[in-house]
Formats: C-alpha cells, sequence, structure tokens
C-alpha cells in the first residue's frame, strides 16, 4: 500500500491515494467536511515507472524550456521590428501582449482537451503548435508575423495550465522539487532568448526574421520527447486496470466559488503582469536611457538567470511549510526592492535591479504553481483549479506590456508606468497572503 498525502493541517484537507499490487485504487477525499470517492487513472508511482524516470524528466525539463522563448526572443529585436514596419509603442506590444492574452483566452481548453486525451498527449499537440507558430515568425509580412506569434501562444496557453499537472502525475512524491524544475526553465527561458537573440543576430544570421525563426529549432527535441511520454503512457493506459480516460479531469466550476483559488489567481495574475511587462520593456527601457541592444538584452538575461535561485528553492520551502503567507510576502518585497531601483537608479546599476527582480518574479512564478497543488485535494480539483488560476491569471497579465506601453506613449516617460507596477505590488501581496494560508480550495461534488 501506497499512501501519498496531498496536504493537510488541522483537518482542512486530507487526500490519500491506497494502490495495490494489481494498480486498482480509490482515492477519498475530505474537504471541510465534503466527502467524495474518485476513481482517477493509474497510479502515478506504477505511470513513472512505466514512462520512465529520465523520459519523464526531459520531457518536463525541455517543456519548461519552450515555454518561454517566443517571448524572450520577440522582445529583444522589439525596436527593428517597430522601425520594419513603422510601428509605435502599442502596435508593437501585439507580439509581447498579443501571446499573454492568448494565455489567458485558450487556458480553458485544457480542460476540455484532456477528457478527450491524456496530458501527455495534448502538451505533445501544443509543442507543435509552438514549433509551428514560431517558425511562421519569419514571413515577411506583419499579419504573418503576429498570427505565428499567437499560434504559438495559444499552444503555450494550454501547456502552462498541464505543466503543473504533469508533474503531479509523475512525481506527486516530489512536487516541490519537480515544479521547482519546471519554473525554474520557465522563468529562465525568456532572458536567456532575450540574452542571445542579439548576439545571434549580429554574428550569425544577419536578419532579424532568421534569427526569429531559429527559435523554433528547440521545439523539436521536446516534441519528440514529449511524444515519447505520451507513447509510454497509452501503451500502459492500455494494460493498466483502470483507464485513466475513464477518470479524466472535468471541469469544476466550485473552483470559481472558493475564495482561496481567487486568492491564488489574483497573485497568479497580477506577479504574471509584472513579469510580462518587464519582459516586454525592460531592454526598451534601457536602451531609452541610452545602453546598447547587446547589454539591454542581457538585462533580461540577469534576470532570468537570478529566478532559477528562488524557482528552484521556493517549491522545496513551500512544500515543507503548512503556511506560505510570510513566503509570498517575502518574494513581493524582493520585486519592489528591484521595481523602486529601475525607477530611481541609474544604468549603472541595471543589473543589479535585474537580480532583484528576478529573485522575486522566479519565487512568485514557482509558488502560485506550488499552491495550485498545496491547495487542491486531488488531481481533478488542480486542472480546474490551474485552468481558472492561468486563465483568469493571464487575461489580467495581458493589461501589463499593453498598458506600460499606452501610459509611455502618453507620457513620453517610465516613470508613470513603472509607478503603476509598485502599485501593483499592494493587492499581489495581500492576494500573496491570503493564499498563503492552510485553507483547501473546496469544492463539493454534484450528487453527493
Amino acid at each position: 500500500m501506497l499512501p501519498a498525502m496531498v496536504h493537510g493541517m488541522d483537518g482542512h484537507a486530507e487526500s490519500s491515494v491506497d494502490a495495490g499490487a494489481d494498480g486498482d485504487y480509490r482515492n477519498r477525499v475530505s474537504v471541510a467536511g465534503i466527502e467524495s470517492e474518485q476513481t482517477p487513472g493509474p497510479s502515478a508511482p506504477a505511470l513513472l515507472s512505466a514512462v520512465g524516470v529520465g523520459a519523464s524528466v526531459v520531457a518536463i525539463v525541455l517543456l519548461g524550456i519552450d515555454l518561454r522563448l517566443v517571448f524572450g526572443s520577440a522582445s529583444a529585436m522589439l525596436d527593428e521590428i517597430r522601425d520594419a514596419y513603422g510601428l509605435g509603442s502599442g502596435s508593437a506590444a501585439l507580439l509581447t501582449t498579443g501571446p499573454v492574452l492568448c494565455l489567458g483566452v485558450f487556458a480553458v481548453a485544457a480542460t476540455r482537451a484532456v477528457r478527450h486525451r491524456s496530458v501527455p498527449a495534448v502538451l505533445t499537440g501544443c509543442l507543435v503548435l509552438i514549433l509551428v507558430g514560431t517558425a511562421g515568425r519569419g514571413t515577411p509580412w506583419w499579419p504573418a508575423l503576429v498570427a505565428g506569434t499567437l499560434l504559438a501562444g495559444v499552444g503555450i496557453a494550454v501547456a502552462n495550465v498541464l505543466g503543473p499537472i504533469l508533474v503531479r502525475l509523475l512525481f506527486p512524491h516530489r512536487i516541490g522539487l519537480m515544479t521547482g524544475v519546471f519554473t525554474a526553465l520557465v522563468s529562465a527561458s525568456a532572458g536567456i532568448a532575450s540574452g542571445i537573440t542579439v548576439p545571434l543576430d549580429t554574428s550569425l544570421f544577419h536578419n532579424w526574421r532568421t534569427t526569429l525563426v531559429a527559435w523554433a529549432l528547440p521545439s523539436v527535441p521536446a516534441v519528440a520527447a514529449m511524444a515519447l511520454v505520451a507513447w509510454r503512457h497509452h501503451r500502459f493506459e492500455r494494460t493498466a486496470t483502470s483507464s485513466a480516460r475513464s477518470g479524466a479531469p472535468r471541469w469544476q466550476a466550485g473552483v470559481l466559488r472558493s475564495p482561496v483559488a481567487w486568492a491564488i489567481t489574483g497573485f497568479m495574475g497580477l506577479q504574471s503582469l509584472l513579469a510580462y511587462s518587464m519582459i516586454a520593456w525592460l531592454p526598451t527601457i534601457y536602451r531609452d536611457r541610452g545602453m546598447t541592444a547587446e547589454r539591454a538584452g542581457l538585462l533580461l538575461t540577469a534576470l532570468s538567470i537570478a529566478s532559477i535561485a528562488t524557482a528552484l528553492t521556493i517549491p522545496v520551502v513551500a512544500a515543507r511549510l503548512s503556511r506560505q503567507s510570510v513566503l509570498a510576502i517575502a518574494v513581493v518585497a524582493v520585486s519592489v526592492t528591484g521595481l523602486i531601483g529601475v525607477l530611481v537608479g541609474g544604468v549603472g546599476m541595471a543589473v543589479v535591479w535585474s537580480i532583484m527582480l528576478g529573485l522575486g518574479q522566479g519565487g512568485q512564478l514557482s509558488l502560485a504553481l506550488t499552491l495550485i497543488n498545496l491547495r487542491a485535494p486531488n488531481t481533478a480539483t488542480a486542472t480546474s483549479l490551474s485552468t481558472m488560476v492561468q486563465s483568469i491569471g493571464y487575461t489580467i497579465a495581458a493589461l501589463g506590456p499593453l498598458a506600460a506601453g499606452v501610459i509611455h506613449g502618453a507620457t513620453g516617460s517610465w516613470t508613470m508606468p513603472l509607478l503603476v507596477l509598485l502599485v501593483v505590488m499592494m493587492p499581489m501581496a495581500a492576494c500573496g497572503w491570503l493564499a498563503g494560508r492552510d485553507n483547501p480550495v473546496a469544492v463539493r461534488i454534484s450528487g453527493r
């Protein structure tokens, strides 16, 4: 028998899984006095053994890397794109705001998709969309550039929701560690792309369109790795005594009535608003202050590399704590320090402030994704919660780059956009405090 405790404290939430030798099991969930019995898919340890630890880790690693390359590569070449098409700040923001809006609008498709296909199979399709969309940015036609970027955004939207679910399915005993690895790579990839894109363009491709197309290449091994996991998962399903499709996660509307779910959503949305605002405009802010394109692009690289430290450690710490409220306030405070530095500091300290922003953002994103699994009593609720958090959260986040660009265009200065972002830190801290309290997302199962 394998007991796997999800999260519980003072009788608020308990979830245990008992798997017999034949692989059949039942999952009894008790949440705030609400009980339900479910029959999910194959037990995670047996599934991980069938898929393979190595294949699972490689698939998660490559998935994490692939989910933000589109954003970082576009932001690094934003000035060149604006010059090529004669765009203003608002139009150019389509390349950074558009995909973020896709993350919100199309995240809701994840729950429906996994009703018909396994999580690894859906993620394989997502990576194919990212590959095709990224490659499509090389067409010398503005609508095609936007369309390719948005297509990649659709794939990223669904993959964002299912990434934490894949971690929970394959590594329920290592949620903190694997969430940290996944989040670190997601956080780092945009900045690495931003830092490498300009040197690739100047030293190798000498054409910004070719440079953007080149960022489709990392999707190729990612598709192959996830397809292997999907194939092994499907083969295991066919031999398992309980089919994962019979217990496929379904949308649970009850998450919309949970204050905890809304707190996590607010925290996720506002931290993403800050993150994408920085991805979109941080290099431009410093280029407007006289910094070269190469140095400005490397600021996002510094930000992203710094984010790895907190992305790896915060989930592990969070999983060991019964309450994560103080942790949430701490990571927000680090971002506040970085924002103040960007606002009042000069070019000479730009790297320091970028590192502070990275430490804050890595901790915030990883904590938000960890809270999804810590506050959800089972995989079905976690899928619905992840869908809610990311669909609404990224819709909020899409306002960041667009609003920053509009405010900058109206004022001719970056002071007001940065002040607005500082004000946003206050409700983010409040949401983090509420989400960090030891209260589960209680969903009443219909018919009980």
